[in-house]
């Protein structure tokens, strides 16, 4: 009897593990875009963060500024500095690789919205949860994103 109960347990711990890897996975992902918006925190090179002067930190935080928003239709909206922008988005769950592809040129005057303009652009990978989102270019180099409420 004991050995029956022992080959139960062990079957219901392996059963158990199985679900919570099946619960964990890439379909969680998509979720992290479909319908949020993200706003830039920083960006992030190999030395660390790239803008750390108050006044361009004070940039950053402005309202409804330097934001990007993902549609589940594969589109996406977004604005630098004063200029808003658009295209679409794909991503591989299972690759964790993103494309963006902004419709039309877009040449910003001041430095921090070039910045967001070109690491969108140049971003192929991303990693995230709910709390946070990177989208990191060819040299890991970053933008750091967090959750976002648009006041409209």
């Amino acid at each position: 009897m004991r050995l029956i109960n022992r080959i139960i347990s062990f079957v219901l711990i392996v059963v158990g593990i199985g679900f919570t890897l099946v619960a964990c996975n890439d379909e969680d992902d998509i979720d992290i875009f479909v319908g949020r918006t993200w706003k830039v925190s920083n960006f992030f090179g190999p030395a660390g963060p790239v803008y750390t002067k108050a006044d361009d930190l004070k940039v950053l935080e402005q309202e409804n500024c330097f934001y990007i928003r993902f549609e589940s239709s594969s589109k996406f909206t977004g604005r630098t500095l004063n200029k808003e922008f658009s295209g679409t988005w794909s991503v591989d769950l299972e690759k964790r690789t993103i494309s963006l592809r902004l419709n039309g040129t877009m040449t910003p005057t001041d430095a921090i919205s070039r910045q967001f303009i070109k690491s969108l652009n140049e971003a192929v990978l991303y990693r995230g949860d709910y709390n946070y989102l990177n989208l990191v270019d060819e040299d890991k180099a970053y933008i750091l994103f967090h959750p976002y409420e648009l006041e409209i």
